[in-house]
């Protein structure tokens, strides 16, 4: 029997909101008063802020959406796409799209 994987916690909406005024501080120190949204994006990043494997999945969903209006809806030609493009099996492209796609909405991540 496969195991179940835990949910993530919710964040509460005051520590969202906490967050947004330090990283708001610290992204000001570093950019000024008005950073784009890639400035931010890699700050993030470079900060640890966004896992690398969370950064890598929600590039795997962008392609597979991509890729499957180039492949005329063929899903299998998609799966050996990205599979090949960031080296790991169809399965597991899968997955990743199947269920880290869910993980990008707003109640999953954020409750009042």
């Amino acid at each position: 029997m496969p195991l179940k994987r835990k949910k993530q916690k919710q964040n509460k909406i005051d520590v969202v909101t906490d967050f947004i005024e330090t990283a708001g501080v610290s992204l000001e120190k570093r950019f000024g008063l008005h950073p784009t949204c890639k400035d931010v994006v890699r700050h993030f990043v470079e900060r640890g802020i966004i896992e690398p494997n969370r950064l890598r999945n929600f590039m795997i969903i962008v392609d597979f959406d991509r890729m499957l209006v180039t492949n005329k809806g063929s899903r299998t030609h998609t799966w050996m796409d990205l599979s090949i493009k960031y080296n790991i099996s169809e399965s597991q492209a899968q997955n990743i799209v199947y269920k880290e796609r869910q993980k990008s909405t707003i109640s999953y991540n954020i409750r009042d």
